[in-house]
């Protein structure tokens, strides 16, 4: 029998539990797996009618409600728009605001304040630097008138009296009106006519007044007022005078003195009355705290003293020194503040109680007028202080000079390390005793340096010379063995203060022992020429002069020092210290030209040709075919009437050293004599030798020029140029040649191509605006200073031009502009001196004139305008300086100064003649 199969159960198993259970809240189907991509009709579900209950098992998300005052549109106005952005606002504005987005928006907030407390003293430090220069570039009005209120203190009380009140004026009347009574003074007229007790209800046309006025009881005819008036004044004189007299006859009311006394009761404090008694008080409480502290009654009198309460201050002080006997400082102020009879008095118990101050004593003497008395008080000093330098100096200065020795032996027993006192002594004795006072002085204080000095000065003052470099050599010695360090800086200046008092000698020896200690080897050439400058600054020629001749000593090859000593005594020295010099340096460099050139024209110039000679034919001993040795020796010639000796030696030059100079100082010298043909023969045969040497070719033109051969002197400076195309001066001399023969086309053409071949000249930008300026053309000129600016922007040339072209209203604001750009361009800084002139200025005229000759002093036009400014406006002697500092400047450059120096017929002048012909030249500025 088949076996019967058991009944299914009730529950199927397999059936998951949650099926037929209404879905949890906020349950979406597939959003475990990620299936919410998609929705279809199920998922919608069909269609429901209006009135259908609705399914609240998946409600949507509950909005956030916006606020009564919340925008109910977007805001998308342009302000609101930024490009990065996008619009203001949220983006996520419309979503709902959950747990996690307040925990996410206060997890940044920590962020935020973790980071900006990173950033926040950066921050702070910033805004309060901002602040800062907002408040310097825009101060507030209290801090703009500070100055004002600080000159306050200087207003007089009539000043401040004088002020006008100030208030609001708008509608004063309408405001003040029925606020004050009016009160306006009756005439003579109204009370004339009202002494018989009438009543007047009517309008008087003279007074016009309405109302009513009751007469005068009692009628005594007419008024007087002014009668009136004149009895009181006299009533009150007669008062005066009862009062100013008394029966004895004494004044009791000094008229005089009244005024001065009433000032005298106007307290001179100008403060808070409420700061004076708090000061009162403070102090009292400190005086009865601890009325032994000297400070609390000083102070407690000096504030009586300060409010005009003198008395009050006098009881103070004396009741403090009563208290605190012992205090030097309150006897002091005591004698201060009383009388002078008094004082004497006070400082008399002073003494009693402190025997030992010297102050005290020194007050005492003070108080006397009587000289026997101060030296009195001195002496009794001295008895109880014997070791105060302060009395001994005191009471030698009251002395004549043998009783000031006896006191200056006593002296220095008694305060034998005063070196004042020492030195003092060692003055008023002979020579031999003052030799005895600096040993012993030596012997008490080993350690100063003065003691050693004094003995040097001494022996030189006597003409021991031999002792004072002994002294002070043996003075570094004994210094350094008594551990005193040798200060370099110290002992200079002692060298200083020596030349000062006289002692050349002393002051030598302290710098030939001084000058290299604590200076390292490799470091004393170039710190001795300081140290030599510094003295020449500071007046101390001698110094210099020790400084150099050791130095020389030490380095004698140096060339260096040689013309650093040479050009020192050439300016500070005479002209036998600098030809000994020169003839030093020549034998220690016998190969340094200039040094034999110097002592020559050294010579030449006082007059000793032959000496001048003598030196020249050594020169060339020791450097032969020198060339410079070979103009010098021309030029001496030259300039002594010598033409065959000069043609001769320029003969031998040109066979020894043919240098482009010899040769072109050849010709040179044929064309100033006259002799042009021979100067043009050299110079072709010279141009054959050197063909790109410039200066032949416009020597060469400048001759055929003043032949009036014009053709040949074109062909000449074409062929420079050809040959020099780098030479600026050829190409301005080939311009000029033509714009002399009025071809302009042809000298702008010139300019442009020499332009083109030396770019960012201002030489030839200068000559071509000068040519359009000349020919009328000033807008082009104009607008070519322009172009020559901005090719050349730092040209103290151009820019000294341009201040001038301008109209005058400009020309003050190109000279700023000028200024920034050069600065220290002679020729900005003359531009700026002509400026002055013409406004006149002479007083910055003159200083600006002195800037340029002083930053360059071989300009010579600068030199030419301020001679000619001085003798339009100068003194003689201002005239004179002017021509005193060009000759010894020597200027070889300038516009005007080289167009006269180099002519033909001045080739034999001199800078004080030169000098004149270019004053005479140059206009005056306008």
């Amino acid at each position: 029998m088949a076996s019967k199969l058991p009944p299914p159960p009730i529950v199927n198993p397999k059936r998951k539990n949650f099926l037929g259970q209404p879905a949890p809240q906020g349950y979406v189907a597939g959003v475990g797996r990620g299936a919410t991509g998609f929705t279809t009709r199920s998922d919608i579900g069909p269609a429901r009618d209006a009135n259908d209950v609705p399914d609240d098992r998946h409600p949507a998300p509950a909005k956030r409600k916006k606020d009564d005052d919340e925008d109910l549109e977007e805001d998308l106005n342009d302000a609101n728009y930024d490009e990065f952005a996008g619009y203001g606002g949220s983006l996520f504005n419309k979503d709902p605001y959950d747990k996690d987005d307040e925990e996410a928006d206060a997890v940044y907030e920590a962020i935020d304040e973790r980071m900006d407390e990173k950033r926040r003293e950066y921050r702070e430090k910033r805004r309060k630097e901002e602040i800062e220069k907002y408040r310097q570039e825009r101060p507030k009005i209290q801090q703009q008138f500070s100055d004002l209120k600080r000159e306050l203190c200087a207003v007089s009380e009539e000043e401040w009296k004088n002020i006008p009140e100030v208030g609001d004026a708008r509608n004063r009347k309408q405001r003040l009106h029925g606020r004050r009574e009016k009160f306006t003074p009756l005439p003579d007229s109204v009370l004339t006519r009202n002494l018989g007790g009438e009543s007047s209800t009517s309008i008087d046309p003279k007074s016009g007044l309405a109302s009513a006025f009751p007469g005068m009881l009692t009628p005594t005819g007419d008024l007087d007022l002014r009668k009136i008036g004149q009895a009181r004044n006299t009533l009150m004189d007669i008062k005066l005078n009862q009062v100013s007299d008394s029966v004895s006859g004494q004044t009791v009311v000094d008229p005089k003195g009244y005024l001065t006394d009433l000032q005298s009761m106007i307290p001179t404090y100008g403060g808070d009355i409420n700061d004076i008694k708090k000061a009162r008080l403070l102090l009292k409480s400190v005086r009865e705290t601890n009325p032994n502290h000297p400070p609390a009654w000083i102070a407690s009198a000096r504030l009586e003293e300060v409010t005009g309460k003198l008395q009050a201050a006098r009881n103070l002080i004396l009741r403090g020194c009563e208290t605190c006997p012992n205090s030097e400082d309150l006897w002091l102020e005591a004698a201060r503040l009383v009388p002078v009879d008094t004082a004497k008095n006070v400082i008399a118990q002073a003494v009693n109680h402190l025997v030992n101050s010297v102050k005290l004593w020194i007050k005492a003497s003070e108080l006397e007028q009587d000289m026997k008395a101060k030296k009195r008080v001195f002496r009794k000093a001295l008895e109880h202080i014997p070791n105060s330098v302060r009395l001994w100096k005191a009471a030698v200065e009251l002395e004549e000079p043998e009783d000031a020795k006896i006191l200056l032996s006593r002296a220095v027993e008694c305060c034998p390390t005063s070196v004042e006192l020492w030195l003092a002594l060692a003055r008023l004795e002979t020579y031999e005793n003052a030799r005895k006072v600096l040993n012993k002085a030596r012997e008490n204080i080993p350690t100063d340096r003065q003691i050693w000095i004094t003995a040097a000065k001494l022996e030189e003052a006597h003409g021991n010379t031999t002792m004072v470099e002994k002294i002070i050599d043996r003075s570094i010695n004994s210094l350094a063995a008594n551990g005193v360090e040798i200060n370099r800086e110290h002992w200079l200046k002692e060298a200083v203060d020596a030349e000062k008092s006289g002692a050349v000698l002393t002051c030598q020896a302290i710098i030939k022992f001084v000058i290299g200690h604590g200076v390292e080897d490799e470091d004393r050439k170039h710190s001795w020429l300081e140290d030599a400058d510094n003295f020449t600054s500071q007046g101390a020629f001698e110094c210099s002069r020790a400084v150099y001749s050791h130095s020389l000593e030490t380095f004698p090859a140096k060339k260096s020092i040689w013309l650093r000593a040479a050009h020192f005594e050439r300016q500070h020295g005479t002209r036998d210290s600098l030809e000994s010099l020169l003839q030093r340096a020549v034998a220690h460099c016998p190969q340094a030209e200039v040094l034999w050139l110097m002592g020559a024209k050294s010579k030449w110039l006082a007059g000793d040709v032959p000496a001048a000679r003598s030196i020249l034919s050594l020169a060339f001993q020791a450097n032969p075919n020198s060339e410079e040795i070979w103009l010098a020796a021309v030029k001496l010639e030259s300039e002594n009437w010598e033409y065959e000796r000069a043609r001769k030696l320029l003969a031998k030059a040109r066979n020894s050293a043919p240098t482009p100079r010899v040769l072109m100082k050849s010709a040179k010298l044929e064309w100033h004599l006259g002799d042009l043909a021979e100067a043009l023969k050299q110079l072709q045969t010279a141009i054959e030798q050197f063909p790109d040497y410039p200066k032949f070719y416009m020597m060469q033109g400048q001759i055929h020029v003043l032949q009036q051969r014009m053709t040949q002197a074109r062909e000449s400076y074409n062929l420079g140029t050809r040959k020099c195309p780098t030479s600026v001066p050829l190409w301005l001399l080939l311009a000029r040649l033509d714009e002399s023969q009025g071809n302009m086309t042809r000298a702008r053409s010139v300019l442009e191509k020499a332009r083109q071949k030396n770019p960012q000249n201002s030489q030839l930008w200068l000559e071509a605006i000068r040519l359009e300026w000349k020919t009328g053309l000033k807008d082009i000129a104009s607008a070519m200073m322009a172009k020559a600016l901005q090719d050349c922007p730092i040209s103290g040339l151009l820019w000294s031009e341009t201040i001038f072209i301008v109209d005058r209203p400009q020309r003050k604001t190109k000279s700023v502009d000028a200024l920034k750009k050069c600065e220290h361009d002679p020729h900005v800084l003359l531009a700026v001196s002509k400026l002055f002139w013409t406004e006149r200025k002479t007083q910055k005229c003159r200083e600006w004139f002195n800037r340029a000759v002083k930053i360059d002093p071989d300009f010579g036009d600068a030199w030419g305008y301020f001679y000619k400014f001085e003798l339009l406006h100068g003194t003689v002697e201002e005239q004179n300086d002017v021509k005193k500092r060009c000759v010894q400047a020597e200027p070889r450059h300038g516009e005007v100064w080289t167009s006269i120096s180099k002519g033909p017929q001045n080739w034999r002048a001199r800078t004080e003649d030169i000098l004149l012909l270019v004053a005479e030249a140059l206009p005056v500025p306008v």
